[in-house]
């Protein structure tokens, strides 16, 4: 029964306990919370760290989509530049080769008259000669 004043063995259990305590706070409790504490900051740190990490690859993915519709428009203008310059390229080889043609038309025209001419020259030599071979030949009879 508790008797009072209590006697000497109540003194020595609180003695006993706050050495107890103090023992297990320094080498059980103190520990504890020190590894409790490290994971709660780790866990934070990476928590913290994926959140970083995740905005860093949402700007990563954003600038390559930017430069992928950079890169596509870029391709674009200059298929149709390319376009464009073959177009043109078509379009002047053609009005050369019209240009050509219409060149050596008239050309062989102009070297056909000439020999039209020629052959029209020539022949005007032989007219009287074949004149007198037709009337001989519708007459029926040499002319003389």
């Amino acid at each position: 029964m508790l008797s009072f004043p209590p006697d000497w063995t109540f003194v020595l259990q609180i003695v006993l306990f706050l050495v107890l305590w103090t023992v297990l706070r320094r080498f059980l409790f103190e520990p504890n919370l020190a590894v409790l504490r490290e994971r709660a900051q780790r866990t934070t740190g990476a928590v913290h760290e994926a959140s970083h990490l995740r905005k860093h690859a949402e700007e990563m993915a954003e600038r390559y989509k930017t430069q992928l519709s950079q890169a596509r428009a870029q391709s674009l203008q200059e298929v149709e530049r390319a376009s464009h310059e073959a177009e043109e390229q078509a379009r002047a080889l053609l009005e050369s080769a019209r240009a050509e043609a219409a060149r050596m038309t008239l050309e062989m025209r102009e070297s056909l008259h000439r020999e039209m001419a020629t052959a029209r020259q020539g022949l005007e030599a032989y007219i009287p000669e074949f004149s007198r071979d037709i009337a001989q030949k519708l007459l029926g009879r040499p002319l003389t």
